[in-house]
């Protein structure tokens, strides 16, 4: 097999159009790119070039394993890369816990960046209320947890503060709500309101349960879908600056002079250090909840 090195000076000069540009996007001397070149076609027994005109030409041969050498070199550093992080002990397996009130759209990111960062990772993702998370960490079963914060209970887990979630009043497209300015407390009492089941459990319920009737659902994706049907109206947890979902539409009401929050925290079991990889997850939870 051609090596790595030959293969990248072929890559940057049919990318650049020139063994000089080549040399200066690598950093090399334009005759060490010119000699791999060489080199890597007295191997390949082809021509990659042709080098009659001012500007060397990539051949047909040379455009036909193009994509194969880049194959070659990305395979290449990812092996490298693997094999330091076996080196250095990072784990093979992370048990995450989110919770179920926030949406995952956003975390479509998180996802991409750490399956480049740690490719031979394994993730198990767990969508569980914030009570069910802190007893599945209390007992070892996650190595870590995106939480509501839970005054008091310190002793059964670290911590590390991620940021404050947004809560929103929505409706759907064509709920009436939707075609007026301001909703009255009275109108918000009389009207459906879709209420996360997580909630009847700790001290939010009171705090955002308003309407006379109500539907529960538990996790976001069933609220959501609740409130595009123009079954009633709701609060909605969101990571600042992030878009709303399609199909609903933000409402102002009266009361609603303030704007409401909940802390989220990152947890894991006591006594435990964070891990590196466990910390660059840390970093992109944390860049939801603060970057605009």
């Amino acid at each position: 097999m051609s090596s790595p090195e030959l293969l990248r000076s072929f890559i940057a000069a049919a990318d650049t159009g020139s063994f000089s540009a080549a040399a200066r996007l690598l950093g090399k001397h334009q005759a060490t790119i010119s000699g791999n070149i060489a080199r890597l076609e007295d191997e390949l027994a082809v021509i990659l070039f042709d080098r009659v005109g001012k500007y060397p030409e990539i051949t047909p041969q040379g455009l036909a394993l193009y994509d194969s050498a880049k194959l070659v070199v990305e395979s290449t550093a990812r092996f490298n890369r693997n094999a330091l992080n076996l080196a250095a002990g990072l784990p093979m397996l992370i048990t995450l816990g989110l919770d179920e009130d926030l949406p995952t759209a956003p975390l479509v990111g998180l996802f991409t960046k750490i399956r480049q960062q740690y490719p031979l990772l394994k993730l198990n993702i767990l969508r569980e209320s914030s009570q069910q998370l802190f007893k599945l960490i209390e007992e070892k079963q996650l190595d870590l947890a995106l939480s509501l914060t839970l005054e008091g209970q310190t002793n059964i887990y670290e911590y590390k503060a991620i940021g404050r979630a947004c809560y929103y009043l929505v409706c759907g497209k064509r709920h009436p709500f939707a075609r007026k300015s301001t909703i009255s407390t009275d109108e918000m009492m009389h009207s459906t309101q879709i209420l996360q089941r997580s909630l009847a459990k700790n001290n939010l319920h009171q705090t955002v349960k308003i309407a006379f009737d109500t539907w529960e659902c538990q996790g976001f994706e069933a609220q959501l879908e609740a409130i595009r049907a123009n079954v009633g109206w709701a609060f909605i947890a969101n990571y600042p600056y992030q878009p709303m979902p399609e199909g609903i539409t933000q409402f102002n009401a009266e009361f609603a002079a303030i704007d409401f929050t909940s802390q989220y925290d990152l947890i894991w079991p006591k006594g435990r250090a964070i891990t590196e990889v466990e910390q660059f997850i840390s970093d992109q939870l944390m860049s939801l909840f603060t970057q605009k």
